[in-house]
């Protein structure tokens, strides 16, 4: 309709004639004829989940529009008769619209809709290559949409990146792949597998039998290594050095002797070397494969054997190591699978082999190898005090083989008074505890090779022969312990290790007990005592005596109402210490957790044990003593000290002639404590008026002098507190008090008169009331038909009937009041509807009548009921 409207106002734009009605126009668009069509305001682009209407409008050749129908068609998608363009895939469609062969056509684009599934797309990888993991994004037309930054990609559950990441799989196999878009989610199972071909890999150090065909078989790998198919690498082409190979890639060798064979396959070649060897022996014999003039420990020698097969072919083979055995020495392949022997042990040395049922064997002797190291060797090879050294310079090969050779010696470190040197070895004669030290040299004419060597070696203690210990005469706590640190010595008076020992005190063995304690004496009985120790025949002992040990608990001269003090003057209390036997001492180190604020514990100059508390804020604790971990509770009071200053104050401001008010005062010690003040001792005096005493602290003033700068005076154990105040003089002198209590009592006559008029004006009035309810009291309707009934006194016969005509009594009239009271709403007599025109009870009990109108306005009509017997 919007497009038809349009339409019209562009038309009385573009026609130059006068005012045409629309029967003209009508008349004219019937009459024309078709010239073209046109597609009337298309959109520019829509989505695969949207429904576009196409319309079309015909014109004649002056573009009037002309009636006739429109057949529609699209290039992809489909489109009704009536216009309606449902997409299918994205991109740009035409569509067309045609009448009696007039076409117009319009390329609308098609984007996709919102995406519906996610399709993982990469399932085959490569390993150890970069691979960009792809998915199809599809809306519900199937079309592809292009934004893939919002897929998240892992891999057997580990995460790998945002949108399209690149994966470089380390190995092959198979692994789950999952992408997730928003709600969507796909899992597939990709396989990482090998790169494109490489290379022909062969197996190594290959062997053939001469005049045999032999099948070779290479490994297809890609450039990092991972093998593939053979046949993705195609036909194989074969070169040999020697020998020939048939189409099936099968090797004949011709001759024994090492070969060169090759495999190419377009660009990919690989290839290796052959041995040909003969076939199974017949005579065989094992030798060395280089021969030597002398076999030395810590060379290596390679064997084969010589073999000659039933074929007549010969040629040396590397013979397997199982085959073969040594008497002496080692055997190992090399990475060519060549065996070694490595001769070690000096002295003659047989090895045997096996070459298929061919047994054979060599015999050789086998000598030291080239010296490899030099060191110096003492015997014994740990000396003690009293012992006699030998040092020597000794040779040693690869193989740890040593022999004794003749070179210098030095003294570098040690005793020289006690070497003696001769031609082949150095004597040392042992006896104190003590480090040696010797440099030697020798050069070995063989190799040419000048060997240095250093050596040391530590001379030990010699057979226990004294042993100490420590604590002669000490005194030791009775709860305490003593370390008697033995020390053991030999015959030359070196120290010596720890050794076992037995234990006994006054005669009783005590071994056990002192191994459990790691040789610490724990002490359990007063006064002297002898330790007695005794190892491989040698003794020792040692007296002592046992004195009263630490603290394990305390105990005071306080009784068991506790300590009681006053704040700011010190007391005394004796402190002592138990031990864990019940042995009593004076203290040394008392301590307390209490908050200095309340009081100090300090060590008193009366002597040693007592100490002295200092109480600071009155109040009643929990005294907590502590030293070296024992514990005693005081309870502790803390009473006010001696007064330092006195405080006076009066129980209100604002004073006038013939008021009586309250003066408190009070006095403090020097920590700020409060003390009441006695009646005793105290004298109190004030300008203002006499003083009458009421309680501790407390004086009750009576005021009668008016005037400023009146005061009143304390003295009480010789300290004194003023407090001044100002006092406001009043009617009559303060004989009915304040002016504003005289003011107040003529107001209360002057209300009394009031009073007094009014009841006089009430009683005229209700004698005139009762007249008028006789008369008028019966139910008068008004002009809109309400009934309205006034006030009746309580009590009467009327009262009682006007209740019972709204169905109430006086107890039901009070309920209705509570109600309203615990509701906060007005209650409705029996006879009305709640929240309708009638007659309500309030909190008041008085019975009202409310008009409701149709639009919810409540109306209050005046006259009512009161159980109070108020008009």
């Amino acid at each position: 309709m919007a497009f038809v409207l349009t339409a019209l106002a562009v038309m009385c734009v573009v026609l130059p004639a006068p005012a045409v009605n629309l029967e003209d126009i009508n008349a004219v668009r019937r009459s024309g004829t078709p010239d073209r069509v046109a597609i009337e305001a298309p959109p520019a682009s829509i989505s695969a989940d949207e429904v576009a209407t196409f319309s079309a409008i015909i014109y004649d050749a002056v573009n009037n529009p002309v009636d006739g129908e429109v057949s529609w068609s699209s290039s992809n998608g489909s489109i009704t008769d009536d216009g309606v363009f449902f997409p299918w895939s994205s991109g740009s469609v035409e569509i067309i619209a045609e009448h009696n062969g007039l076409r117009a056509s319009y390329n609308l684009t098609v984007t996709p809709g919102v995406a519906i599934e996610v399709e993982i797309t990469s399932l085959v990888l490569g390993v150890l290559e970069s691979n960009v993991l792809l998915a199809d994004i599809k809306d519900g037309r199937g079309n592809l949409l292009e934004d893939a930054s919002g897929l998240v990609w892992d891999i057997d559950g580990d995460y790998i990146g945002h949108g399209s990441p690149v994966w470089v799989p380390e190995e092959t196999g198979n692994r789950t792949l999952r992408v997730r878009l928003n709600q969507l989610q796909d899992e597939a199972t990709v396989t990482v597998r090998a790169g494109q071909p490489h290379a022909f890999v062969f197996e190594e150090h290959l062997q053939v039998r001469a005049g045999s065909w032999t099948s070779l078989v290479p490994r297809l790998v890609d450039i990092n290594g991972y093998e593939m198919p053979l046949n993705e690498a195609g036909p194989i082409a074969w070169y040999a050095e020697n020998g020939t190979f048939n189409a099936a890639g099968a090797y004949l060798a011709i001759n024994t002797g090492e070969w060169t064979v090759s495999a190419t396959a377009g660009n990919i070649t690989g290839s290796t070397v052959l041995q040909v060897i003969p076939g199974d022996a017949v005579a065989s014999e094992l030798m060395f494969a280089e021969t030597s003039d002398a076999y030395r420990a810590g060379e290596s020698y390679e064997l084969v054997f010589e073999r000659r097969d039933a074929n007549g072919y010969i040629g040396f083979v590397s013979p397997s190591i199982a085959s073969l055995s040594a008497s002496s020495g080692g055997l190992s392949v090399d990475e060519e699978y060549r065996v070694f022997w490595n001769p070690s042990t000096v002295g003659m040395a047989t090895l045997s082999g096996t070459d298929g049922t061919v047994v054979s064997s060599i015999t050789v002797n086998v000598e030291h190898g080239r010296a490899v190291d030099l060191s110096i060797r003492t015997t014994p090879s740990h000396p003690s005090a009293g012992d006699q050294v030998v040092i020597e310079l000794e040779a040693e090969d690869v193989k740890g083989n040593r022999w004794v050779v003749e070179g210098d010696l030095n003294m570098t470190m040690g005793d020289e008074t006690k070497v003696t040197s001769e031609e082949a070895y150095t004597l040392v004669q042992a006896t104190n505890v003590q480090s040696w030290r010797f440099d030697g040299s020798w050069f070995d004419n063989t190799s040419g090779v000048m060997f240095v060597a250093d050596g040391a070696f530590d001379v030990r203690p010699g057979r226990l022969a004294f042993i100490t210990l420590d604590g002669e005469g000490s005194q030791v706590p009775a709860d305490g312990e003593l370390d008697l640190n033995p020390s053991f010595f030999d015959a030359y008076g070196n120290e010596l290790d720890d050794i076992a020992l037995n234990w006994s005190i006054d005669g009783e063995d005590i071994t056990l007990e002192m191994l459990l304690n790691g040789g610490r004496w724990v002490a359990t009985s007063m006064g002297g005592h002898e330790l007695r120790v005794n190892a491989d025949g040698v003794f020792a002992t040692v007296r002592l005596t046992v004195v009263a040990g630490q603290a394990h608990a305390l105990q005071t001269d306080v009784g068991a109402e506790g300590l009681v003090v006053r704040a700011g003057q010190p007391q005394d209390l004796f402190i002592q210490v138990v031990d864990i036997n019940g042995n009593v001492g004076p203290s040394s180190s008392v301590e307390t957790d209490l908050n200095t604020s309340l009081g100090v514990l300090e060590a008193s100059p009366t002597g040693i044990g007592y100490w002295q508390f200092t109480g600071k804020l009155v109040g009643t604790y929990d005294l907590v003593l502590n030293e070296a971990g024992a514990e005693h509770m005081l309870p502790l009071t803390v009473e006010a000290g001696p007064p330092v200053r006195l405080q006076a104050s009066m129980s209100r401001q604002g004073l006038s002639e013939g008021d009586v008010v309250l003066l408190n005062a009070f006095g403090t010690d020097e920590y700020g404590n409060t003390l009441t003040i006695p009646r005793a001792n105290t004298s109190v005096s004030c300008t203002a008026g006499e003083v009458g005493f009421v309680t501790n602290g407390t004086w009750e003033v009576d005021i009668a002098n008016g005037g400023t700068d009146r005061s009143c005076t304390v003295r009480w154990n010789g300290l004194l507190a003023q407090t001044f105040f100002d006092v406001d003089e009043v009617l009559l002198g303060g004989a009915v008090g304040s002016t504003n209590t005289a003011m107040a009592m003529a107001a209360v006559l002057l209300a009394l008169l009031l009073g007094v008029l009014l009841v006089l004006a009430r009683k005229a009035a209700e004698s005139e009331a009762e007249a008028w309810v006789d008369d008028e009291f019966d139910e008068d309707e008004d002009d809109d038909g309400l009934v309205v009934a006034v006030s009746q006194p309580t009590g009467s016969d009327d009262d009682t009937l006007l209740l019972e005509r709204h169905g109430l009594t006086d107890a039901s009239l009070k309920e209705l009041a509570q109600a309203a009271a615990e509701v906060g709403v007005m209650q409705a007599t029996p006879s009305t509807v709640q929240g309708q025109t009638g007659w309500y009870v309030d909190v008041s009990e008085e019975l009202q009548y409310w008009e409701v109108t149709p639009e919810g306005e409540w109306i209050h009509h005046k006259e009512g009921y009161s159980s109070s017997s108020d008009s």
